[in-house]
């Protein structure tokens, strides 16, 4: 990889609101701008990997289950749900607000995907319309709760910043 590709990867992986980029989202982007266009995905990330500025997490297999319908995985990358693992930057350290805000961007983004099966949800399927609600609840209950618990670890915070 030349190294107007590599600095590329690293503003990247500075700047994005979450600190592990899924490998393939960073190689689609790259490749959009004109970069790395004449590497392939598994290549791309062998070179990443052999580069101590970067560390490696293993990811969720969105397409689990899903083998049978090829066009899935392109579906939830249009949705933001890169499957394979993530990447990130060993000099950018992550703070408990850092954590709170990306969960909370997750959530939003998990309810948003589940919303928009809902309106797309199949018709006369009273089963899968039943998963889905189920599903939904959960989704929105579990958002809810992640915020109380931010806003509850923020007030406790605010003393002892204020003492400062």
């Amino acid at each position: 990889m030349d190294e107007r590709a590599m600095a590329r990867v690293v503003e990247v992986l500075e700047t994005d609101p979450d600190f592990y980029v899924p490998v393939k989202k960073l190689w689609l982007m790259l490749q959009g701008e004109g970069l790395v266009l004449d590497m392939d995905l598994e290549t791309f990330q062998a070179q990443l990997e052999a580069d101590d500025r970067f560390e490696f997490i293993e990811g969720i297999d969105h397409t689990e289950g899903f083998e049978d319908d090829p066009e899935f995985e392109a579906e939830m990358e249009a949705l933001g749900f890169f499957s394979g693992p993530r990447v990130k930057l060993v000099s950018r350290e992550m703070t408990a607000e850092d954590v709170f805000a990306g969960l909370t961007r997750s959530l939003r983004q998990l309810n948003e995907a589940l919303r928009g099966a809902w309106e797309t949800r199949p018709e006369d399927d009273p089963e899968a319309e039943a998963m889905l609600l189920e599903t939904l609840g959960l989704a929105e209950q579990l958002e809810r709760e992640i915020q109380e618990i931010i806003e509850s670890s923020q007030e406790e915070g605010s003393p002892e910043e204020t003492e400062e």
